[in-house]
């Protein structure tokens, strides 16, 4: 059978797909939402660090001038030098890792964020199939990535000269700086990078988001047929058959406590079933079911009844020519109008003693 085309799938994807979809790692992804928060965020903490980066180069750079050659000789000592200043280098850019991984966290909630599939990792021949692969190639999808691309590299290109162009003159002049103020200046210099870079993929990312939503939106549309296959197949399933009766159980039960104390009157064959009657001329021109039951209803039907002392015949023929032939809040058939409305009468004079 031949797939069906886009212009056959017309109808929303339905959120089973969508889950589906997501399990399978097919999300709205842009890339650059993410990469532009890690620059922005990466570049203002680094511009915030600057005197701390500073400060530790700085007492680097002092380490030749206090080096003991005679210690130099013992393993031990040149192990606790390294460990040391390792360990000074994470102590400073701590702050800057702490960050990035919450911003990594937190943008796993955005478009473009993190979403392990275990599928993806696996081989796939489809992966490997050369005609999927041309087809994949030259796509309306890979035609937009490749303008994306461009589009990026003219902008990161462009920013990139600008500020060096900007920053030429400071950059001559460091080789006649101290060495702290130097590492200083080249850090703030890095900084403004990074933030440039990031203003850049999120100007990108603003006209790439709705893109991508839309793209994905158009990948998962369904044809009619579809919509009506999943519906088939989600009512088929046990779990989902299971689920439609306990919530149809629940809407019967509230149902039944809410209507049964405003009854005239329930009629009962004494064990299976239960009908509640009431007559109000101002809603209908006969009698009206407004509840009924079979077996285990028909149980809970009587005692709510009883609880609010309302009248239960047994009838068992009347109850269920009734249940049988009358829906909840319909009239009752004209031929039975003379039997109910002997039985209302039965029970308006028994309420006058």
């Amino acid at each position: 059978m031949s797939q069906h085309s886009a212009q056959d799938k017309t109808e929303e994807a339905s959120s089973q797909k969508r889950r589906k979809a997501r399990e399978e790692g097919q999300i709205a992804r842009s890339r650059e939402l993410s990469s532009a928060g890690l620059l922005l965020v990466g570049g203002l903490v680094m511009q915030w660090m600057v005197p701390s980066f500073g400060l530790f180069f700085a007492e680097l750079m002092k380490q030749p001038q206090r080096f003991n050659w005679q210690g130099a000789r013992d393993p031990q000592m040149m192990i606790q030098w390294t460990a040391d200043a390792l360990i000074g280098m994470l102590w400073v850019l701590l702050p800057l890792f702490g960050v990035l991984a919450l911003l990594l966290v937190l943008l796993s909630s955005v478009p473009g964020g993190m979403v392990l599939v275990w599928k993806k990792l696996m081989p796939s021949g489809e992966k490997l199939n050369p005609l999927k692969g041309l087809k994949r190639m030259f796509s309306t999808h890979s035609l937009m990535e490749l303008l994306k691309s461009l589009l990026k590299v003219l902008l990161i290109g462009g920013t990139l000269a600008m500020l060096l162009q900007h920053q030429w003159p400071t950059l001559m002049m460091m080789n006649r700086m101290p060495p702290q103020a130097a590492m200083e200046q080249a850090l703030r210099i890095l900084s403004q990078a990074f933030i440039l870079l990031g203003s850049v993929q999120m100007l990108i990312a603003v006209l790439d988001v709705p893109y991508q939503r839309w793209s994905l939106n158009k990948q998962l549309k369904m044809t009619k047929q579809e919509v009506k296959d999943e519906h088939k197949n989600s009512e088929g399933r046990p779990e989902i058959k299971a689920r439609i009766r306990q919530v149809q159980g629940m809407l019967a039960r509230a149902r039944i406590e809410q209507r049964v104390p405003q009854a005239d009157v329930i009629i009962v064959n004494p064990t299976h079933y239960a009908v509640a009657i009431k007559y109000d001329p101002e809603r209908a021109n006969a009698p009206y079911v407004i509840a009924k039951g079979v077996d285990g209803m028909a149980e809970r039907i009587r005692e709510v009844a009883k609880a609010h002392d309302k009248r239960v015949m047994s009838l068992p023929e009347l109850t269920r020519a009734i249940y049988y032939s009358t829906r909840v809040d319909q009239e009752v058939p004209a031929g039975l109008y003379t039997a109910v409305a002997y039985v209302l009468n039965h029970v308006l004079q028994l309420r006058a003693y």
